[in-house]
């Protein structure tokens, strides 16, 4: 079958190529690796190529110098101006290359991916006859859901759930996107809410800790506290790096180790300086994504603290690695992360007992341990493998295109 998808982001890396969240990357692989021609439309920088082969997808750009997905900063006005005006710009753009592009391929189905890849989609395909799935990676929908005017300055994301589809697949990442398509009145039975797949292998197998730790510059032997994340405001990775104090007071040999790049980066660095922490803190950056299971490795505890959610990749990558898990009580959390018994789950208000916990997770190594196995063994149980996952999408388009047809489609010749 030949699919066009519909991509708003003009890279599949959020941290460069091969570093950050997978799931980008290999919602649009899956297709060529099971045999099926997968076109994808994407905004692109004057001077990138129009087209390229990449891993097997073919990728058609159009240049634009417009951001489709500005962050609302501190002139919250000015910046819902723009972006309101870039959805109006992406709306208009989009929609137009997509038809052009659906012209020349006469595709089987269409894939809106992400919040503005929907309603493109479904233009597109209602208008050739051809069915549409949604693939959305997460919401932020349920922080404001009882907040009437944030709620509508999320239409973007409203307008994506409630947009006519064959199928909504949503990743199953903590966000509350099941209640939050129930509340918006999508049919469940089309929705598809998974969690994203991981391998298991990487994450089993014990690195060289002396060698890991010297690539990554963490000085000493002494235990290593692990937040893995994009350093983004709503990760509120300041929370951990406040918390580092208390911890060094008692315990000056530990080390906290900050994997990931974002724009909050220097602003962390300069909090750590004022701090006084700088000796205990290694600001890694992005890592590769086969390079990740070593760090993990060398780990004792793993800490997420996000508004939104903490049951994303990372907190279930440390939970395959065997760690201790300490993580704020938001969204989805509670259902991956059981206090006591496969990690420590901290109340909202219970911020400031962070240190203590960390602590004494830090002077009890067999509670650790016990954690970090009951961690383990829920991620065996609950998590499909990659390939599986990946696979899962393909059949949903291929299910659409088969009910669409009233016919069995099988993969491309």
């Amino acid at each position: 079958m030949e699919i066009l998808a519909i991509y708003p982001w003009p890279e599949f890396w959020s941290m460069g190529e091969g570093r950050g969240a997978a799931s980008f990357f290999l919602s649009i692989t899956s297709f060529p690796k099971q045999g099926h021609e997968l076109h994808v439309l994407m905004p692109g920088s004057p001077g990138s190529p129009l087209e390229e082969d990449y891993h097997g997808v073919h990728l058609h750009r159009f240049h634009t110098s417009v951001d489709y997905m500005p962050e609302v900063g501190s002139s919250k006005l000015l910046q819902h101006i723009k972006l309101f005006t870039s959805y109006r710009h992406w709306l208009s753009h989009a929609t137009q290359f997509a038809g052009e592009l659906a012209d020349k391929l006469e595709p089987d189905a269409l894939l809106g991916m992400g919040a503005l890849g929907a309603p493109v989609a479904r233009t597109v395909a209602e208008e050739r006859g051809v069915p549409n799935v949604t693939r959305l990676f997460g919401t932020s929908i349920g922080e404001v859901i009882d907040h009437p005017l944030k709620f509508r300055l999320r239409y973007r994301e409203v307008r994506a759930f409630t947009t006519p589809s064959d199928f909504i697949i949503l990743c199953n990442d903590g966000s509350g996107g099941d209640k939050i398509a129930g509340r918006l009145g999508v049919d469940m039975d089309r929705l598809l809410f998974w969690p994203n797949g991981i391998d298991r292998a990487p994450y089993i197998k014990r690195p060289d800790i002396a060698d890991v730790r010297r690539r990554i510059g963490l000085s000493g032997s002494g235990p290593v506290v692990l937040t893995v994340t994009r350093l983004h405001p709503e990760k509120h990775v300041e929370r951990l790096l406040n918390a580092a104090p208390g911890v060094l007071a008692e315990r000056s040999d530990v080390m906290f180790l900050v994997v990931g790049e974002g724009e909050e980066r220097r602003a962390l660095e300069r909090l750590a300086v004022k701090l006084g922490i700088t000796p205990n803190v290694v600001f890694a950056g992005s890592i590769d994504r086969d390079e990740l299971p070593s760090v993990y490795g060398i780990a004792d505890i793993f800490v997420a603290l996000s508004d939104r959610t903490n049951a994303g990749n990372s907190t279930s990558e440390a939970m395959m690695s065997g760690l201790a898990v300490v993580a704020l009580d938001t969204g989805s959390t509670a259902d991956i992360v059981r206090d006591g018994e496969n990690g420590i789950l901290l109340p909202v208000d219970g911020l400031p007992g962070l240190a203590g916990t960390l602590l004494e997770l830090l002077e009890d190594d067999d509670g650790r341990r016990k954690l970090g196995e009951a961690a383990r063994e829920d991620a065996d149980r609950r998590l499909p493998t990659i390939e599986g996952r990946q696979a899962m999408e393909v059949e949903a388009v291929e299910r659409a295109i088969s009910e669409r047809n009233a016919e069995p489609v099988g993969k491309a010749e």
